[in-house]
């Protein structure tokens, strides 16, 4: 009996020791790391990489309020955030195609993804080849908060109407055959409100997942499992470290495509004081088109701990996001970047926040009301959109208190969030981590441009402030 006793002692000193070492308190509603949310923006309106574009260092965020008009009702599956019922496709389709002119110059769909592939094209050379018929487009999609092939929570994933919109937007007006688009998670699965809302227009389009399909992901045409694949694993990333295994895989799916589009979400990744969501921290602060590529590598384990400061990860380090970035079988196939801002998220499994500041001004008290972000952003510059939404999600984190928290701030941004964003800009050129970044036997140069907007309520952009000498970022703001 004391031995026993003095085992419950002991573990209960060392529960005890641990809790202190990580700043835990017991009372609070979420597991706590020694995590600092301390994260403020460098000085404004310097810019640092190299911008890319056909307009260089572009931007463009089409806002269009009331397109998202969810009911919040978080706790309830009837009528989500993902239905039709509460968000408009039209609207959706406009902000999207809204983007694709702004970023091309072109006033025609058709000429807009012409100029889109023309550019890529030109950057690696190939001349000024336009698309053509039977190359293959993946579209990487965030589908962090589906666990199951049912949806069973509001976590916020890539929406239907999104995927839609863009399937539309390529086949109507890029000349690219449903058949010849491949859209993935493949460390996750497709829910069955994205397969039937494409496959009721566009059947032929592909599907890749990480489990084999269920039931209720059936094709409503062919009557059977069709169009909805699992990776076929190769090697294609090297790391310029020399390090990890299975995390150098990517589907062969993906290797065979010759264009990506990079469809993250405008989310961070890190809350300490969930009161809706459970679960952990995740590993660093933001998910955006940096981290998007985890969910298409076959073990990203190998790299959450040198991502997170409560592991491996320490300021100003090596980051497996720019080789992932810069692989010419997986980032360097990128055409298009977009954040969809429609439902925004403060974890990487997390339920829509409300946006309180400007330009959104959403309600944020009660949780259930209808005023959300309504927002997509797009460039064909990486680190520049990041850089935009990383500025917009800490502006938001701002006079943000949350009545139903304990008046917590809605939203929080972990330490060292711009880190990957000051690797990417300076690729070519001293990053802070010292790392040579290398791949294919070649020095990867600058991903694009970073720099941080002159404050919350005008933000301006070097190139807004100065569009003859201005050499970083242009934000072009479309409120619809």
């Amino acid at each position: 009996m004391k031995a026993k006793l003095l085992g419950i002692f002991l573990v209960t000193v060392l529960q005890a020791g641990m809790m202190a070492a990580q700043h835990v308190d017991p009372n609070q509603s979420a597991t706590k790391a020694a995590t600092k949310y301390d994260w403020k923006p460098d000085a404004s309106n310097k810019p640092i990489g190299n911008a890319k574009g056909i307009y260089r260092g572009r931007v463009s965020w089409a806002h269009m309020p009331g397109v998202a008009h969810w009911a919040g009702d978080w706790k309830s599956m009837e009528n989500s955030w993902w239905s039709d019922q509460s968000t408009d496709q039209d609207g959706v389709n406009a902000m999207l195609g809204a983007i694709i002119r702004s970023l091309s110059g072109q006033n025609k769909y058709e000429d807009a993804w012409q100029a889109i592939f023309k550019y890529h094209n030109k950057t690696l050379s190939r001349n000024n080849a336009g698309y053509k018929k039977g190359e293959i487009i993946a579209i990487k999609l965030n589908m962090n908060g589906t666990f199951r092939i049912t949806r069973h929570t509001n976590a916020t994933d890539t929406s239907p109407q999104m995927v839609y919109a863009m399937i539309e937007q390529l086949v109507k007006y890029g000349g690219v055959d449903a058949k010849d688009i491949v859209v993935y998670d493949a460390k996750r699965d497709i829910y069955p409100e994205i397969l039937m809302k494409v496959w009721s227009d566009y059947k032929d389009v592909r599907f890749l997942q990480s489990k084999e399909p269920g039931e209720e992901q059936k094709h409503p045409y062919y009557g059977e499992f069709r169009n909805i694949e699992t990776p076929q694993w190769v090697q294609a990333i090297e790391y310029s470290n020399g390090k990890y295994d299975r995390a150098r895989n990517i589907p062969k799916q993906i290797k065979d495509a010759t264009y990506l589009i990079n469809l993250a979400l405008l989310k961070a990744h890190s809350y300490p004081y969930s009161n809706q969501e459970k679960g952990d921290e995740g590993q660093t602060a933001v998910t955006m088109i940096g981290k998007s590529h985890y969910g298409t590598i076959q073990q990203p384990d190998e790299l959450h701990a040198i991502i997170n400061t409560n592991k491996e990860g320490v300021a100003n380090a090596f980051s497996p996001m720019i080789d992932m970035a810069a692989s010419p079988e997986l980032g360097a196939k990128s055409i298009l970047y977009i954040l969809e801002g429609l439902y925004c998220a403060r974890k990487h499994n997390s339920n829509p926040v409300h946006f309180p500041n400007a330009p959104f001004n959403n309600q944020v008290y009660p949780y259930a009301n209808p005023e959300w972000p309504s927002s997509i952003l797009g460039s064909l510059d990486m680190v520049a959109l990041d850089s935009v939404g990383l500025d917009i999600l800490y502006s938001q984190s701002q006079n943000n208190k949350d009545p139903e928290n304990d008046n917590r701030p809605s939203i929080m941004i972990r330490e060292n969030a711009d880190d990957y964003l000051h690797e990417m800009a300076l690729a070519g050129d001293n990053p802070p981590s010292g790392t040579v970044y290398m791949q294919g036997g070649k020095k990867v140069e600058s991903l694009g441009v970073h720099e941080h907007w002159n404050n919350d309520h005008d933000r301006q952009y070097s190139r807004n402030l100065d569009p003859k000498n201005g050499r970083g970022i242009e934000l072009v703001y479309i409120k619809l």
